[in-house]
């Protein structure tokens, strides 16, 4: 099978799987997508699919948690990650492919290893300047890498967040910090639009959908913590290749 009709197959697997993840989970969304796609695609190009494709992600969740959005909080949030986007999408532009690769795969084993270990933390930290802190983090993250949760997951746990409240408020966020980066970054350069055909660009939005319903069914039928150490395996892995191949590009002029 020719890699032209290969590569938009898997990515449409790939969409699927993390739509099912992201409606069991909450997120997850970029951080499994984002490693993958910039390894079928390049750095660059996988970064702008896995913003287009979040566009459209936490619109399912959203419209099914609307009345448990917590508006002031996703205001202190949402504030510095739209102020910290242009910036961030002028250097994503001009950076050297190698340098995002190492970003993805940093973003993602830092985000996993802080999973791990900060809930032994006991105290309570929440506040403008941690939520402002956070928000920026997750812009910055989101243009460069495609992947804004790390900073999510660690401001959770160190405000107490509610679980229910975090998932319902985080989607309209996801869908601003994406929307926000896909467009600025088009605006600077037109030409890091991923090549695939069209049945490709309107399949992935029918796998989001498609993969959303699933998930549903799964979050009825599935332990939870078991979704949690699959979506952890599978992260981990895309996070490895890609700071493997960022290393590759940048020191064995791979």
């Amino acid at each position: 099978m020719s890699s032209l009709v290969l590569i938009p197959l898997i990515i449409l697997l790939l969409v699927f799987a993390t739509s099912v993840i992201q409606r069991v989970s909450g997120s997850g969304f970029g951080l499994v997508l984002a490693p993958f796609l910039v390894l079928l695609i390049g750095a660059h190009e996988g970064v702008m699919l896995s913003n287009f494709l979040s566009i459209f992600a936490p619109l399912f969740v959203m419209w099914r948690t609307w009345r448990l959005i917590e508006w002031r909080r996703l205001i202190w949030l949402a504030l510095p990650c739209l102020l910290i986007m242009p910036p961030a999408a002028w250097l994503s532009v001009r950076a050297h492919e190698g340098y995002l690769y190492l970003g993805v795969g940093l973003m993602v084993i830092f985000g996993l290893a802080v999973s791990l270990v900060i809930h032994r933390i006991n105290m309570r930290i929440d506040g403008p300047v941690t939520r402002l802190a956070t928000g920026g983090a997750v812009g910055a993250g989101t243009v460069l890498v495609g992947v804004g949760a790390p900073p999510i997951a660690i401001y959770t746990v160190l405000s107490g967040w509610r679980i229910q409240s975090m998932i319902a408020t985080i989607q309209p966020l996801w869908l601003v910090a994406a929307t926000t980066s896909f467009c600025t970054k088009l605006a600077l350069d037109d030409g890091q639009l991923p090549t695939l055909p069209w049945w490709a660009w309107a399949g992935t939005v029918v796998m989001i959908i498609v993969g959303m319903y699933f998930g549903e069914w799964v979050q009825r039928h599935m332990d939870e913590n078991g979704m949690r150490r699959v979506v952890t395996v599978i992260a981990l892995l895309g996070g490895l290749l890609a700071l493997g191949m960022g290393i590759r590009s940048l020191f064995l002029g791979g």
